[in-house]
C-alpha cells in the first residue's frame, strides 16, 4: 500500500484535480491522507465526494509544510510514501510503475522521477533523461518532492523533515526540505534512484518576473543557503552556487532588464543570508 500525504492550504479545484486523477489509479492499493491548514471546513465537499473512490483520511495541522508532511507521516499506514503537492496531478500508471520499481529493486530505500506538464514538458525543476543513483554530485537534478517515494521505514530512520526548513517554516528557510531529506537519507548509507520513467504532473510555474516572485526567491534562496550549510558543502561547491545568480544579475544589469537582475541579486543574497544564519544557529545550540 502507498500512503499519499497531500498537505493543502488556499486550494480547491487543483485538489479536485489530483483526487480525481487518483480514480483513475490502476494500482488500487493506496491511502491519501490529506493534511488540512485551512482555517475552515473549504476541503470537506471534496473530501466527500472522493470518500467512496478510496479511503481518504482528513486530518488538520498548523501551518509549516515539513510540519504538515510530518503530521500526516505519523497517521500513515502504508509501506511507501509519497508527498503529492495539491495543486499537481498523477498519470493513470504512477503508482503502479513506483511499485514495479520497487519490487525490482528491494535494495532501494527510494525512488524519485520527473515532473512534467500536460504536454509533457518539464516543469517545476529539471531532471535528467536517464536512470541514476541519486549522490550528492546530483541531489538536484533528480526530481522534487511531487515524485519522491520512500518505503515507511526508511523513512522512520530518517526522522522525517526538518521542520526549520520549507515553505511556511517558522524560519526564515522556506525551501529546502526535500532535497535535506534525500541527503539524509544517503547519510544513512540508504540507496536513492532517480527514474525517468515516474512520471508526476504539474503545470508549469509562471515565469514573468513580479516583485512578489522576487520576495519568494531570497526566501527560497535562504533555504538553500541553509542547506549548503546543514550538508558540509565546500567552499567551492558553494561558491559556485552563489555565482551561479550573481552572473545572471551582472548579465540582467548589462542588457539593463532591471526585474530579472533584482531577481537573480535576490537568490543570490538570500543563499548568502540563509548559509550565515544557518551557521550562527548551529553555534548557538
Amino acid at each position: 500500500m502507498f500512503s499519499l500525504i497531500v498537505c493543502s492550504v488556499n486550494r480547491f479545484d487543483q485538489l479536485e484535480r489530483l483526487f480525481g486523477s487518483l480514480t483513475r489509479q490502476t494500482c488500487r492499493e493506496f491511502e491519501v491522507i490529506l493534511v488540512d491548514q485551512n482555517p475552515d471546513d473549504r476541503l470537506v465537499p471534496v473530501v466527500a465526494r472522493f470518500a467512496n473512490d478510496y479511503t481518504i483520511r482528513h486530518i488538520r495541522s498548523a501551518k509549516g509544510l515539513s510540519r504538515a508532511r510530518n503530521r500526516g507521516m505519523a497517521e500513515a499506514k502504508g509501506a511507501f510514501v509519497a508527498f503529492p503537492d495539491d495543486d499537481c496531478w498523477y498519470r493513470p500508471d504512477t503508482l503502479e510503475t513506483v511499485r514495479k520499481l520497487f519490487a525490482g529493486h528491494p535494495q532501494l530505500s527510494g525512488v524519485t522521477g520527473r515532473t512534467l506538464d500536460a504536454d509533457g514538458i518539464v516543469s517545476v525543476s529539471p531532471t535528467g533523461e536517464a536512470p541514476v543513483t541519486i549522490a550528492r554530485a546530483n541531489y538536484l537534478l533528480c526530481g522534487n518532492s511531487n515524485g519522491i517515494f520512500l518505503r515507511a521505514e526508511s523513512l522512520r530512520a530518517i526522522g522525517g523533515f526538518d521542520e526549520r526548513l520549507g515553505v511556511g517554516a517558522e524560519t526564515i528557510f522556506q525551501s529546502g526540505e526535500e532535497a535535506d531529506l534525500l541527503l539524509r537519507a544517503m547519510d544513512l548509507g540508504q540507496q536513492l534512484m532517480f527514474f525517468p520513467e515516474i512520471i508526476v504532473h504539474h503545470d508549469q510555474v509562471d515565469s514573468a518576473i513580479t516583485d512578489a516572485q522576487i520576495e519568494r526567491a531570497r526566501k527560497y534562496g535562504r533555504g538553500f543557503g541553509a542547506l549548503l550549510n546543514k550538508h558540509g558543502f565546500g567552499a567551492a561547491y558553494t561558491g559556485y552556487r552563489l555565482l551561479r545568480p550573481f552572473g545572471g544579475m551582472l548579465v540582467a544589469f548589462l542588457r539593463r532588464d532591471g526585474l530579472k537582475a533584482r531577481y537573480k541579486w535576490a537568490w543570490t543574497l538570500g543563499i548568502l543570508e540563509g548559509y550565515r544564519s544557518w551557521g550562527r544557529q548551529a553555534e548557538q545550540g
